[in-house]
């Protein structure tokens, strides 16, 4: 990826590792209060299973296995009828994390289970399962045009294999989804055994993708502007020189504020805000400055909780929580998509979104014809553009505004062989290798989803194989979209 998320996110898996170390039981502080790296551990594993299994409709043992394989020695238990699920590393430390019907699960950190269910929005997530009989876009059913002329099928089927191939056995890949769509049409589509086309599976980071999409909504309906400094009532005091940052600071991982991303040991700010604070936005905005304002950039998954606790005060908690279903999902046919709310209530923009793979495609899609879904304008004019415009303080090129560039470097090996990544291509980004890669000038969108969580997935490799079996010199512009 050119860049520290996956890294940064492989360090939640490093900390639950640090449970089989001498620091098993290790006291680290969380402001006020002080937590074990096992308390970390159980909550992450609880965490992980109950979204699996309540929001993604999947098997605890398949979990298990799999998301949670590299700790053969947790210990779990289902509550179905209660829809919680309880987990711990060593039975003095155990956590429990509870679905809320509309704002998925959250781990329960006093111990008031009932107060989290009280929580619950049952009638949220609009029912949108009549969209899947219509074309697609905007539902499976087939076009009816002709597959797009000038595709080399066997290259292309020989770089969807490579997608799912494992060049090293130890540091897995583990795809689970790839979908090529190309001149609005869905041209590859493969799953691992066990997954398919309705399966929801976690976005993890791409969450801050859809972020900025909600963000500009919000921009086209007069809400906020990303030159507004960020109304965090705590940094309002005189002389806090937090006071001076703006939305787009936070959109570019520029704020300056001391998150830390990469520490295992003691866990780090990332890990202490996902899986031992109640309240992510919180926790991130009590953070001091590191560096002035808008002066270096460092990947900061807090200041995107902190942008969404500035949205749900904009809105009010009933327009806050409709916003992504009423505004952007339905209207793009995502209709297995949703996202997670912390427990204050906080939607966790950072981390905590779920949808299948055809459902990420659609959102790429969008952003591939500038905010444009059947002729109507859901993002401002130029919104993408803003999104895949180089933050000035990231060194290798890598970032725009929640969304990922292709590095310097990057871009240098793709030229070295052969296929240059072209100046418009960007990309959402999420642990374990989640991607959605958008090359509007090709008409190119990429999906890939899996399990990556110990390698970086080199994601732009693909790309390039991907783009040599396409035809090239196409113009861009928008797809249309039935």
């Amino acid at each position: 990826m050119g860049s520290g998320l996956s890294s940064a996110m492989t360090a939640v898996v490093a900390a639950v590792l640090g449970i089989a170390s001498p620091c098993f039981s290790r006291k680290v502080r969380d402001g006020d209060s002080r937590v074990t790296v096992a308390e970390v551990g159980a909550g992450y594993c609880a965490k992980v299973l109950a979204s699996a299994v309540f929001v993604a409709g999947r098997r605890p043992e398949s979990v298990v296995s799999q998301e949670l394989g590299f700790l053969p020695f947790v210990k779990y238990e289902v509550d179905r009828e209660g829809q919680t699920v309880t987990a711990w590393l060593s039975s003095k430390c155990k956590k429990t994390a509870v679905y809320r019907a509309g704002l998925g699960v959250a781990l329960s950190h006093d111990g008031d289970i009932e107060a989290l269910k009280r929580q619950a929005r049952p009638n949220l997530i609009p029912d949108l399962q009549h969209l899947a009989a219509e074309r697609w876009p905007m539902g499976d059913g087939a076009t009816g045009n002709p597959r797009p002329a000038g595709i080399d099928v066997p290259k292309l089927m020989a770089a969807v294999d490579r997608m799912f191939s494992e060049p090293n056995p130890f540091w897995m890949r583990r795809t689970r989804a790839v979908l090529v769509v190309y001149d609005g049409e869905i041209i590859a589509e493969r799953y691992a055994d066990g997954f398919g086309p309705g399966q929801r599976l976690p976005a993890w980071s791409m969450t801050k993708s859809v972020l900025h999409a909600l963000y500009g909504i919000a921009v086209r309906q007069g809400k906020i502007t990303v030159r507004d400094k960020a109304p965090v009532a705590s940094w309002s005091k005189d002389g806090d020189p937090r006071s001076a940052i703006t939305i787009d600071m936070m959109m570019r991982m520029s704020s300056g504020l001391a998150f830390r991303e990469l520490d295992v040991l003691p866990p780090s700010d990332l890990v202490r805000m996902l899986f031992v604070s109640p309240d992510s936005a919180a926790y991130a905005a009590r953070l001091p400055l590191a560096h002035p304002v808008d002066t270096e950039w460092a990947y900061a998954s807090g200041t995107s909780n902190i942008l969404s606790r500035v949205l749900r005060e904009a809105y009010g908690d009933e327009a806050y929580y409709a916003l992504p279903y009423q505004e952007l999902f339905s209207k793009v046919g995502m209709r297995d998509s949703m996202i997670e709310a912390d427990a204050a209530g906080t939607l966790v923009c950072s981390s905590f979104m779920f949808a299948t793979a055809r459902d990420f495609a659609r959102f790429g899609l969008l952003y591939m014809n500038d905010g444009v879904w059947r002729g109507e304008r859901i993002l401002p004019e130029g919104w993408a553009e803003y999104g895949r415009t180089v933050t000035p303080t990231s060194a290798e090129g890598e970032y725009g505004a929640h969304w990922w560039l292709p590095s310097h470097q990057e871009r240098a090996r793709a030229k070295a062989r052969g296929v240059p990544l072209p100046e418009d291509t960007f990309n959402a980004s999420g642990f374990e290798g989640q991607k959605i890669v958008v090359i509007p000038s090709r008409r190119v969108v990429i999906v890939r989803l899996g399990l990556a969580y110990f390698s970086s997935y080199p994601i732009y490799d693909h790309v390039c194989d991907v783009l040599e079996a396409l035809p090239v010199g196409l113009r861009g512009g928008r797809v249309k979209v039935r």
